[in-house]
């Protein structure tokens, strides 16, 4: 039986900060938003109401990135991309999961899907793709009419 936990204006707003971005915040961000509202927060209450609202299934962990742990709002499993340039993280939508994989004897908790790659802000897109092709400007000029 778990008992209820009373409730912490300074939780809240930990909650509502990661909640209110989609760029998989740091315990360090979290407390840049949050220290205006509440002048009196300190970084370590961050991290222990991070803990407190992992362990009640409010947050989720997206692992570590650039040596900083990062957390998502969005508890129901999901996927990621992780930049390996700048270390930015997104949701990957329209992916469907892979079945479950058959363990004799062993019961899966958790699963994580993990994509790592260079976003379109670091050049992962094709959106410059013609810069690739300097060299050969004759033919450059070519790509992308009809």
């Amino acid at each position: 039986m778990s008992t209820a936990r009373n409730y912490s204006k300074k939780r809240e707003a930990v909650l509502a900060a990661v909640r209110s971005t989609k760029c998989h915040p740091g315990a360090r961000w979290i407390y840049e938003q949050v220290k205006p509202k509440l002048p009196d927060i300190s970084l370590g209450t961050v991290y222990r109401n991070i803990k407190v609202c992992r362990e009640e299934g409010l947050l989720a962990s997206v692992g570590v990135v650039n040596n900083e742990e990062r957390f998502d709002g969005i508890v129901e499993p999901h996927q990621h991309a992780i930049c390996t340039k700048c270390g930015s993280i997104m949701d990957v939508e329209g992916v469907a999961p892979s079945g479950q994989p058959s363990l004799s004897g062993f019961a899966v908790d958790n699963r994580r899907t993990v994509f790592y790659g260079i976003c379109a802000k670091c050049g992962g897109q094709e959106k410059n793709w013609l810069k690739k092709f300097k060299g050969f400007g004759h033919l450059a000029g070519r790509f992308g009419k009809n």
